[in-house]
């Protein structure tokens, strides 16, 4: 007996109609706009962000001038030149017909800097930075999805206040470009409820790339849409509700209130603060997978999504235990609110963490260094390199006991190759070399040394609150110059990973390298001769 086809349904006839028109968008523009006579991924990339960020600069200059702001010219001005410099560069500059991993690690780096300077120009034009390297911190908050911040956001207007919540909207949901794109040639993604490598699986959730992350944005687009909803209903105000569910849904964390989701006062609201930050640290594809088909039992079949809940239940208990006191209802929702914020990077806070104990303060800061699950929204080194990393503990234990031991290490149903474990303890180590000396240079600029080493930590792994001072989002605020320079140096390492940052500069300094060696030689030869 013959089975029968799938029916489809209409949602899934709209998002292929859906994805055939931004196909063609996109095919059409680049053919029209990007003919330039340089071939330069770099410079495509750069031209597609400012002028890809340019309704934002519109949307919130409109905004701001309606509800009768000061911001709505600036906003506009960097704006119109941001849009010219977008279409310069892509006016000069074409889609070349090949491009090496070394290109397209440096068309990431330099687009992400691209972002940074739109975000920086902003927050310099409106005044709400007065200074160029406090800018540039909130530039680099903006754009990585870190919560910390040196501006009162009760005293922002609503212009700047949405540019700052969709600006880490938007970074996010070009961290599902990067995801689809990119993060497969890194070779350290992790795996899906299925068992395979969920950056491979993800290009897998349709036949083509493209059309994978239409339906990854589409994801991303609805669950923004949930929350809105769900915070509208727990009683948050409307403007309120939009900022939040922006940035929860993005792991970013700014808040439109200097007390964060803790000024509401609100249990309901904590608890869809709860529920938003854990399903942002969670990772996409699976979600798609389980919703599409209906199989809520993927969650339970994965082996990442089960190690990140146990953490998760884990420091709760470990929090509470440590707190020295029998734990009330409040006591338990805001423990379980600052672990979510802390394992999903949000950053969100809901009273002031100096009155929590040391233990809790070590808990926090172990899932910050942790992070969400892979393919997801949060950052830091995520759940599927810890357990990589832990069983490759296991196993050289286990080879120094019985060094003829021939061993592959597993998670769920896949095998991680020697080549993907090397990247990602490389990874690991890379973080540790620049987290060091930039903690000692947080130190020397006004922190003390538990909020320097808390506070890099927390900006590499884009959480945002820190430890050792009067507040949680205090550090931005206390470091100078150089201070907000080492800040945001933490958190672009920690939103574009080590490796494509070390890969472009070693390819700046390829020319160099070249001259030195040529020099070297013909030095040697006239020795000779």
């Amino acid at each position: 007996m013959t089975p029968r086809s799938p029916v489809r349904g209409a949602g899934s006839a709209l998002v292929r109609r859906l994805t055939l028109w931004i196909r063609h968008v996109s095919i059409e523009l680049q053919r029209h706009v990007t003919h330039g006579r340089f071939e330069s991924a770099i410079g495509v990339t750069v031209g597609a962000v400012w002028l890809g960020i340019t309704p934002l600069f519109l949307l919130c200059a409109l905004v701001d001038y309606f509800d009768g702001g000061p911001d709505a010219a600036a906003l506009l001005l960097s704006g119109a030149v941001i849009a010219f410099a977008g279409v310069v560069a892509l006016w000069l500059s074409e889609f070349p017909s090949a491009l090496p991993l070394k290109r397209l690690f440096a068309a990431l780096v330099c687009g992400v800097l691209a972002a940074l300077v739109a975000a920086t120009a902003a927050h310099f034009l409106t005044g709400v930075a007065p200074t160029i390297d406090s800018s540039l911190a909130e530039g680099a908050a903006t754009i990585t999805g870190t919560n910390s911040s040196t501006v009162n956001p009760e005293q922002l207007s609503l212009g700047m206040l949405l540019f700052r919540a969709f600006g880490q909207w938007l970074a996010s949901a070009g961290l599902i470009v990067v995801l689809v794109r990119i993060a497969p040639h890194l070779g350290v993604g992790g795996l899906d409820a299925d068992g395979g490598v969920s950056t491979r699986s993800a290009r897998r959730l349709a036949p083509k790339s493209g059309s994978t992350m239409v339906r990854l944005l589409l994801l991303y687009v609805s669950l923004t849409v949930v929350l809105l909803v769900a915070y509208s209903l727990a009683g948050m105000p409307f403007v309120d509700s939009v900022v939040h569910c922006l940035t929860t849904v993005s792991s970013g964390g700014f808040s439109s209130r200097s007390g964060s989701i803790g000024a509401f006062n609100s249990g309901a609201i904590e608890w869809v603060a709860i529920v938003g930050m854990l399903i942002a640290g969670t990772s996409l594809p699976l979600i798609f997978r389980a919703f599409r088909r209906g199989d809520l039992h993927r969650f339970a079949r994965s082996v990442e999504f089960r190690t990140y809940i146990c953490l998760v239940v884990t420091a709760v208990f470990a929090a509470l235990a440590w707190s020295g006191n029998w734990p009330k209802a409040d006591d338990v929702r805001e423990t379980v609110f600052a672990v979510a914020s802390a394992v999903s990077t949000t950053g969100f806070v809901v009273r002031d963490l100096n009155s929590i104990s040391y233990g809790a303060e070590a808990v926090l800061l172990v899932l910050m260094v942790i992070g969400g699950m892979s393919a997801s929204v949060a950052g830091g080194f995520t759940v599927m390199r810890l357990m990589v990393v832990s069983r490759y503990i296991g196993r050289e234990l286990r080879r120094s006991i019985h060094p003829a031991t021939v061993e592959k290490i597993h998670l769920g149903k896949s095998s991680i190759g020697e080549v993907a474990l090397a990247r990602i303890i490389g990874e690991l180590f890379l973080s540790a070399a620049v987290i060091l000396p930039l903690a000692l240079v947080l130190s020397s600029d006004g922190l003390n040394f538990e909020a320097a080493f808390s506070f890099a930590i927390s900006a590499l792994s884009n959480v945002g609150f820190a430890f050792g001072l009067n507040g949680p989002e205090e550090h931005l605020r206390t470091l100078g110059t150089l201070g907000h320079l080492a800040a945001a140096s933490l958190m672009l390492v920690g939103r574009i990973s080590v490796t494509p940052l070390l890969v472009t500069l070693g390819g700046l300094g390829e020319p160099m390298q070249r001259d030195i060696r040529r020099w070297r030689l013909a030095r040697h030869e006239k020795a000779v001769r």
